[in-house]
């Protein structure tokens, strides 16, 4: 069978099925799900190593799955360049310590030929996507998987409607997600225009990571993309763009800002990363 194993080393996230299931289960600990007035069509989750924003993705995906069960679920993740193509994976399976997710192969096929694409290269490394999986697992045993990276371009905006126009023809009921995480601040990252300490922190807080957030939260694609652009305030923010506009095809109005940190927050440093939860 043509499976994709897991290529993040043990520190992204846990490596065997107990400390896996563990861990999740103490990212809900005192952990009490709003009533949010959201369709659960979708949501965005940062993608850091779990230490930093475990807690966050599971909580996303924990209201989602309180909201609908669904037959799939579409993982957009990103890292990619405004030119390239959406990567689409085309594996039949892919590896997690809580058992192997099946790929969606029928909706796989069916987007490719909707929209241009390319294989995504199985040695990738990219973790946008990987670090989702035992989380997917576990809140969606059932549920197969379409996964494809998105580009920071239109051609996100465009690969979301198409996934959800695929889906609603072929009667597939989906979850859209997209992968990314927020500002990557400081000299770790090349990025100094404020300076460093509580002050950078607080404008990349206030100003930058809330720019993004704002667009996303009424579900504006292609200012979302224009924002990271202007003022890499995201770096898979092509994810977040498809996520939206599967979401909006679905039906989704607005978007709800479930949480919102920084790694700062968790491990002060000169070097910082945004991480916020939306659902639609």
């Amino acid at each position: 069978m043509n499976r994709r194993k897991r290529s993040l080393p043990r520190g992204w996230y846990p490596w065997d099925r107990r400390d896996c299931e563990r861990e999740i289960v103490s990212f809900l600990e005192e952990w009490s799900p709003p009533d949010l007035p959201v369709k659960g069509l979708g949501g965005i989750v940062p993608h850091a190593g779990w230490y930093f924003s475990g807690k966050l993705a599971a909580r996303v995906f924990d209201l989602l799955k309180r909201k609908r069960e669904v037959d799939v679920v579409v993982l957009y993740g990103g890292h990619l360049s405004s030119e390239d193509l959406p990567r689409v994976v085309t594996e039949e399976r892919w590896e997690t310590p809580l058992g192997d997710i099946e790929i969606a192969t029928d909706l796989v096929e069916k987007v490719m030929k909707e929209i241009e694409t390319k294989k995504e290269n199985p040695s990738s490394g990219d973790n946008t996507i990987e670090i989702q999986l035992a989380m997917v697992k576990h809140f969606f045993p059932e549920a197969r998987l379409l996964a494809v990276r998105s580009p920071l371009s239109p051609r996100a905006r465009a690969l979301g409607e198409a996934v959800a126009e695929v889906a609603n023809k072929e009667g597939i009921s989906i979850l859209a997600i997209g992968s990314t995480d927020l500002t990557h601040y400081g000299p770790n990252y090349g990025f100094l225009s404020k300076g460093t300490g509580p002050s950078a922190v607080d404008w990349v807080k206030r100003e930058n990571d809330k720019g993004f957030i704002d667009r996303a939260l009424r579900m504006d694609a292609e200012g979302l993309i224009n924002h990271t652009l202007e003022n890499d305030s995201a770096c898979s923010a092509g994810a977040a763009a498809s996520a939206i506009a599967t979401c909006k095809a679905m039906g989704a109005e607005k978007g709800i800002l479930l949480d919102y940190y920084t790694s700062y927050d968790i491990m002060p440093d000169s070097s910082f990363v945004g991480y916020a939860g939306i659902v639609y």
